[in-house]
């Protein structure tokens, strides 16, 4: 696999050797906290908060709505002074359940934000109904996601996913590495749906290698670039189970191969930046 990193080199850390830093900060304080033992005096007024930063006191508006006392009776803060509540008594509510009902406590209008319905979950289409609010549909089974193929709404590393007659065709040709490699991004997000389309292997089945890449990226990319066939490389891939992945989904595939085995020669593959 090729990988292509974008380098954040940062002189006044001292992160990387860069032309043109004289910065010597082998002897700061990295404890050092200029705000330490600062206290910022109150200025008397409800809608502002006062804080230090980097040794000095600043002042800061108060949350838009936060309570005060405005001529001896009930306010609340609009950008850091206090006024009448114009909210008060007012309902704000567009019987839709797709927004947050807003009221403006400038002028005491009402204004509605679309809610975002997400779930952080690949296996469900997100979206929302103005009568019952947000919905998770789970997708269709079998849709690959990063960590397997989804299932019944989660996404999951299937089990002797590459056992089957025609995936063991696929994989145990001496060329389905090179085709694992090719398929390669820097994320390892895409494995499984490009051995998809370019050797006909099963969503299943490519999951199992698209989730060992992305062990593998993620885990060992710093120790395996350098020295891909180095023991300090494989010890990576096995105690971050990356090879135990494959494991799971192809059994003793050793065996099943006449070749060998190619999926448990994710050991030998190329990781290089």
């Amino acid at each position: 696999m090729r990988y292509v990193f974008g380098f954040l080199f940062v002189c006044g850390l001292g992160v990387v050797p860069v032309a043109g830093c004289s910065w010597d900060l082998g002897d700061w304080d990295w404890n050092y906290n200029p705000c330490e033992g600062v206290v910022c005096p109150d200025d008397g007024n409800e809608c502002t908060e006062e804080y230090c930063s980097l040794g000095k006191c600043e002042l800061r508006p108060a949350e838009n709505g936060t309570e005060c006392t405005y001529d001896g009776l009930a306010g609340v803060c609009v950008s850091g002074e206090c006024g009448e509540n114009r909210c008060e008594g007012v309902v704000c509510d567009d019987e839709n359940a797709c927004t947050d009902d807003h009221c403006d406590y400038v002028d005491g209008s009402c204004y509605f934000t679309p809610i975002e319905c997400y779930d952080e979950n690949q296996c469900t289409d997100d979206a929302c109904d103005p009568a019952e609010g947000c919905t998770f549909i789970p997708v269709e089974d079998g849709t690959l996601c990063s960590e397997g193929v989804c299932t019944a709404g989660a996404c999951v590393l299937p089990t002797d996913a590459c056992t089957n007659i025609e995936d063991l065709a696929i994989v145990c040709d001496p060329s389905f590495m090179e085709e694992v490699e090719a398929c390669g991004d820097p994320a390892g997000a895409f494995v499984a749906p490009c051995l998809v389309e370019n050797t006909g292997v099963s969503p299943d089945c490519a999951s199992c290698y698209g989730t060992a890449v992305r062990c593998i990226v993620e885990n060992c990319l710093h120790v395996c670039a350098p020295t891909p066939e180095s023991q300090e490389c494989e010890d990576c891939y096995v105690e971050n189970g990356c090879i135990a992945l494959l494991d799971d989904c192809t059994g003793d595939l050793e065996s099943a191969c006449d070749s060998g085995g190619t999926m448990l020669d994710m050991r030998a593959l190329e990781v290089a930046p």
